[in-house]
């Protein structure tokens, strides 16, 4: 690992940890040294959001998120196009605002009555709608009363991986925890509650969330001094006034602006998820998804790959096999030509695939090769990727990814 000789620090404060210490554990990073983040969004399109709520925040220049359903946005349509001028997010919030039929008011038009192609075509429609009027398309999604599923019974579908396609981001409703930036679906972001509550309850939940560095989603409805359904405007102005004191460490901004730093962010950390198959049932393990095990290894996001200090040192992934059989197992790694013959051991499941690991040129030149077969069952299981030696310092390679591809 020549790119690390430079981090002195690394090696000596790596192996302080015990054999199974997480490479890739570390606290997020908001921009600009703050602590957390919070946007504030108000679904519906009601008419106080542009009577009282965005004056109050334009005073603080704060932007908010405001999920539109169109035929509401009509009626106060001067009032909408200021509050794009002045940079508020409109986001989409559904064509009919359908809800469970659970709901009486919602039984015209139910989820459960809902297709997938049906559901998407509304979207698609809101948005065409939402753009006509406005001249903005929204990026982001908020699900009617909270509701994630079509259909019933044994035909329930979720539609969250429509969401996740059409959209950068999805909110929830009536959710008992703030959002955790790096681990967080982002079609699935949790949304608290504002509409009722006090000041003093919403800080609560403000310190709690700056505590573990999250990001804060507060959703609500009405925007005035009072009634159901309501954020109460003197609420949303100590909001602004604490989310806008220096001294608290909050980043507030819209969700689909946050969103957007949460996935660049994201794209060059290490965060362990389950990995599964692409249309041509391969499974691409890259590093990002890997899960580096042992006490010395260190995820290196500037190469997107793991590397190791010793032959303790493993990568496991988590992955569900779409079907059983032979597959090619393909690696793309680096290393340098010293360090380069080290043998591997690939496990999963009771299969091995043992090898050596290749010269690449260098520690910075990474390449691409077949190392063989390993037969897999079907299922969810994870595969193992570590040194087969005995020797306590192994460099071994610096890993970005493992492609799996079926044998036909």
């Amino acid at each position: 690992m020549k790119h690390f000789i430079g981090l002195v620090a690394l090696p000596l404060l790596l192996g302080s940890l015990s054999q199974d210490v997480i490479a890739q554990k570390r606290p997020f990073t908001w921009p600009n040294g703050k602590k957390m983040a919070i946007s504030l969004s108000f679904d519906d399109a009601r008419n106080s959001n542009v009577e009282g709520g965005t004056a109050l925040l334009d005073e603080y220049d704060v932007k908010a998120t405001f999920y539109l359903v169109p035929e509401n946005a009509k009626r106060r349509l001067e009032g909408w196009k200021k509050a794009v001028a002045k940079g508020h997010e409109m986001g989409n919030h559904s064509l009919n605002h359908a809800c469970s039929g659970n709901f009486v008011w919602a039984r015209k038009n139910p989820l459960e009555d809902y297709t997938l192609e049906k559901m998407r075509a509304e979207l698609i429609e809101t948005n065409r709608q939402i753009k006509d009027m406005l001249g903005v398309t929204p990026t982001t999604y908020a699900y009617p009363c909270g509701q994630t599923f079509i259909g019933r019974g044994k035909n329930t579908q979720s539609f969250v991986p429509v969401i996740s396609d059409l959209f950068v981001a999805g909110r929830t409703w009536l959710d008992e925890a703030p959002v955790d930036p790096t681990y967080c679906d982002m079609a699935v972001l949790t949304g608290m509650e504002t509409d009722g509550k006090s000041f003093e309850q919403i800080l609560g939940t403000i310190e709690d969330a700056k505590k573990g560095g999250q990001w804060l989603v507060l959703a609500g409805h009405e925007t005035a001094a009072s009634g159901p359904q309501t954020t109460r405007l003197d609420v949303l102005r100590k909001i602004c006034e604490y989310a806008k004191d220096p001294a608290n460490g909050v980043w507030i901004a819209p969700i689909g602006e946050i969103a957007a730093y949460v996935k660049a962010a994201r794209d060059s950390m290490n965060i362990p998820e389950m990995v599964t198959a692409n249309s041509r049932n391969e499974l691409l393990l890259t590093a990002e998804k890997g899960k580096g095990i042992g006490p010395k290894i260190a995820y290196m996001p500037e190469w997107k790959a793991f590397g190791w200090f010793t032959a303790n040192d493993r990568v496991e992934w988590e992955m569900e096999v779409p079907k059983s059989g032979k597959y090619e197992v393909q690696m793309e790694w680096s290393v340098d030509d010293k360090t380069a013959g080290n043998t591997f051991v690939i496990e999963s499941a009771g299969a091995k695939l043992n090898g050596t690991i290749d010269k690449s040129g260098s520690w910075e030149t990474f390449k691409t090769k077949s190392l063989g077969h390993i037969q897999l069952k079907a299922g969810r299981q994870k595969l193992t990727f570590g040194s087969n030696s005995k020797r306590e310092n192994n460099g071994l390679l610096d890993l970005r990814v493992l492609k799996l591809v079926p044998v036909k």
